[in-house]
């Protein structure tokens, strides 16, 4: 069976196993399939596994060859793994922060469907870490005070000038407007510009996120903050904490960085099909302050 042969049989036994539910983000394809030879998808999730030993006509994840990527000698995820990876996201409390946008046609302030979503998803997280989760939005005049512990921010340098302020400390990616008015992200190591697949012509499904953790302004502490060129490309960045919280912190812990991540998505409902890192994760010098 090849590689896409395969992905497609996966696929059809993810529609018999759930019927009636919505798969896309649980969808592969003949990629996938060679990540998932090559060791890089070691756990995938519960509905991908079921359609794997449905296909493969096995019974449990072990004659898969399957493994929860844990640390050594902890086969299952204790109360202090997620003490440890609740770290990653902040000390005891969490605030989500996302943008208000002007509405098109009534001119009323809301905030992006995927934003809500992603925000949602985060605070789901944060109970399963015992973080107290608060949400908050970067007003329209972009005027928001991001000198705060534990802070979690999904907005980019168009919608707050403050945002952009902390964006444009970092020394290896860049957002760029482009000649024809719209945005982009400079790989300033390698000189690649990344393009958001709606803003090409024709479009394709596909958005370019930032992801990192940076000095506040102030200096006193640090703060992740993710944005896509578009809602889709957030809602990838929050499906990647989401189901990797505890790779994260152990790859990461509490120092400053920044990658970038390419979400492929579900063209109706905008949902992540396909997430992957698109740069490596850069390190920043002095990167070591705690999330305080």
């Amino acid at each position: 069976m090849s590689r896409s042969e395969l992905a497609d049989a996966v696929n059809i036994a993810l529609h018999q196993l759930y019927p009636g539910r919505y798969l896309a983000a649980h969808y592969v394809d003949r990629r996938w399939v060679g990540k998932l030879e090559r060791g890089e998808h070691r756990w995938p999730s519960d509905e991908r596994r079921a359609a794997l030993r449905r296909v493969l006509g096995v019974a449990t994840d072990i004659e898969l060859g399957l493994y929860v990527p844990r640390r050594t000698g902890a086969k299952q995820v204790d109360a202090s793994d997620f003490r440890a990876a609740s770290a990653f996201l902040g000390n005891g409390s969490m605030t989500v922060i996302t943008p208000l946008k002007r509405e098109a046609v009534r001119a009323r302030p809301v905030v992006a469907l995927e934003d809500v979503v992603g925000a949602q998803r985060l605070g789901e997280l944060a109970k399963k870490l015992a973080l107290e989760a608060r949400f908050e939005n970067v007003p329209i005049n972009g005027e928001i005070n991001l000198n705060r512990p534990n802070l979690v921010v999904i907005c980019g340098p168009r919608l707050s000038k403050r945002t952009a302020a902390v964006l444009d400390q970092d020394p290896h990616l860049r957002f760029e407007l482009a000649p024809d008015g719209v945005w982009t992200v400079r790989d300033n190591n390698t000189g690649l510009v990344y393009r958001s697949g709606l803003d090409e012509r024709p479009a394709r499904d596909w958005d370019v996120a930032y992801f990192g953790r940076l000095p506040r302004l102030d200096g006193n502490g640090t703060l992740i903050i993710f944005t896509g060129i578009h809602p889709q490309g957030s809602l990838g960045v929050v499906q990647l904490i989401t189901t990797t919280i505890h790779e994260l912190h152990q790859e990461i812990a509490n120092h400053c960085f920044s990658t970038l991540v390419g979400t492929q998505f579900h063209p109706n409902t905008g949902e992540p099909v396909q997430v992957e890192r698109l740069t490596p994760v850069y390190w920043h010098k002095g990167a070591s302050a705690p999330c305080a």
